[in-house]
C-alpha cells in the first residue's frame, strides 16, 4: 500500500482548499485512479484538514498520483512534491491507523475522522474499489479506533473542531445569544448544533436546503430558515458559525456589509475548507473571524492534556497493526500451504527446526520458539 497526505501538517488552509473534493468529484477521482494500470484499489480521504490517497497495486504509483492531484489543485507536480508527505508498506499502514484513530487530528481525539474514514472507504467498497487489501486495512483501522476510544482516555473528553466552534460562541460574550448556522444538517454542523443547544442562552438560526434538512425542536430555541434567505437574518445574529461543503462562500464580505445596519460586536466562525466566509469580513468593523487554522491554537491546551492518551492509543494501534500484518502475510500464503505441507511432509521435527534457526534472524527464531511453547 501507498500512501501520499496534504494536511495541516504540511500546509495551511489557503493550499488545502485546492485538494477539496465535493462527493460526486471524489467518486469520479476514485474510479479515475483504479482506471489506471498500475493501480488496482484505491481511497481517497478528503477533510477540512487533509486530503489522501491509499493506493495499493504497484510500486512506486507517487508519480501518478501526484500527476492527478496537480491536475485536480492546478498546482504545479513539484509543489506537491516538497508539500506531500509518502508512505509506502508497513508505514502507509501504521499512518492510516493513526489518521483513524484521531491521533493525527488537529485536535487530537476528535470525533468526527472516525466517520470521515467509514465514509471514505465505503464510497470505495460501492464503487469496486476495493480489494481485499484494502478491505482488510480499513475495517481494522477501524476496529482500532473504536478499541482505542473504549479503551483509553483519548476521546473521553470530547473535543473537536465542531465542540470548539461552540466554545468559541460561548465565550464570545455573556447574555443571551443568537447564532446563525448554515450547514446545520451536515455531520459537522449538526455536531455544532447539538452543542450551541447545551446552554439555554443559545437561540439558534439554522439555514436548510431542503425539508429534510429541518431540525425538528421541542425547545423553542431553533429557527429553521431558508439557505437562500441567510442574508435576512444575518443583522440580528450576533455570532455566524459556516459548516458546508460548498465550492463557493456562503457569505461575501460586500453583502454582508449591506444587510449589516446593528452596531454591536460580531462573532463568525467558518470551519469549512474551501473557506465558507470571505476573509474580508474579518476586516469589517466590530467583525472577529476564526478560520479553520486558528483551531490549531485552540486545541493546543486538549492536546497537551492528551499526551499520556496518545501514548496509550499507540500501544494499541501496534498491536493492532502487528495483528494485520499477520493476516496478510497468511492470506498471501494461503496458496502455497499446500505446497509446503507436501514438501515438508515426512521431515523429521527437529530438522525442521533446525532449518527454520538457518534462515531465521535470531529475534524471528527466538518468537517462533516462544510460539511453539
Amino acid at each position: 500500500m501507498e500512501c501520499i497526505s496534504i494536511s495541516h501538517k504540511t500546509a495551511g488552509a489557503d493550499l488545502r482548499q485546492r485538494f477539496a473534493f465535493a462527493e460526486q468529484e471524489a467518486e469520479a477521482f476514485v474510479r479515475e485512479l483504479t482506471d489506471r494500470r498500475e493501480i488496482g484499489q484505491a481511497v481517497l480521504l478528503s477533510t477540512c484538514n487533509r486530503t489522501e490517497l491509499y493506493v495499493q497495486g504497484e510500486t512506486g504509483s507517487f508519480g501518478i498520483l501526484e500527476e492527478l492531484l496537480a491536475r485536480k489543485s492546478e498546482i504545479d507536480a513539484e509543489r506537491i512534491r516538497e508539500t506531500a508527505r509518502r508512505y509506502e508498506g508497513k508505514s502507509a499502514v501504521r499512518h492510516l491507523f493513526s489518521v483513524t484513530c484521531g491521533m493525527d487530528s488537529m485536535v487530537v481525539g476528535e470525533d468526527e475522522i472516525l466517520g470521515q474514514v467509514r465514509n471514505a472507504y465505503q464510497r470505495s467498497a460501492n464503487c469496486a474499489a476495493a480489494g481485499y487489501e484494502i478491505h482488510a486495512v480499513f475495517q481494522a483501522a477501524l476496529a482500532c479506533a473504536k478499541r482505542i476510544k473504549t479503551e483509553t482516555m483519548i476521546s473521553k473528553t470530547s473535543v473537536s473542531v465542531a465542540t470548539l466552534a461552540a466554545a468559541e460562541v460561548f465565550h464570545f460574550r455573556p447574555g443571551e445569544k443568537t447564532v446563525l448556522l448554515i450547514g446545520s444538517s451536515g455531520q459537522i454542523g449538526g455536531t455544532i448544533l447539538k452543542n450551541l443547544l447545551s446552554r439555554k442562552e443559545i437561540r439558534v438560526l439554522a439555514t436548510t436546503r431542503t425539508h429534510r434538512g429541518l431540525y425538528q425542536d421541542g425547545s423553542g430555541r431553533v429557527k429553521n430558515v431558508d439557505y437562500q434567505e441567510r442574508y435576512a437574518w444575518l443583522d440580528e445574529a450576533d455570532a455566524v458559525i459556516s459548516a458546508t461543503a460548498s465550492p463557493h462562500y456562503t457569505i461575501t464580505a460586500g453583502r454582508a456589509k449591506e444587510v449589516m445596519k446593528t452596531e454591536k460586536e460580531r462573532l463568525f466562525v467558518d470551519v469549512s475548507v474551501p473557506p465558507d466566509i470571505d476573509a474580508k469580513i474579518g476586516r469589517m468593523k466590530g467583525c472577529r473571524l476564526l478560520a479553520i487554522d486558528d483551531f490549531s491554537r485552540l486545541a493546543a491546551h486538549n492536546n497537551e492534556e492528551k499526551r499520556q492518551a496518545v501514548a496509550d492509543a499507540a500501544q494499541i494501534l501496534e498491536e493492532e497493526v502487528e495483528e494485520l500484518f499477520k493476516a496478510l502475510a497468511l492470506h498471501n500464503a494461503a496458496n502455497r500451504i499446500p505446497e509446503w505441507k507436501k514438501k515438508y511432509e515426512g521431515m523429521p521435527f527437529e530438522k525442521l527446526v533446525y532449518l527454520l534457526r538457518d534462515e531465521l534472524n535470531s529475534e524471528a527464531f527466538e518468537a517462533l520458539l516462544r510460539a511453539l511453547g
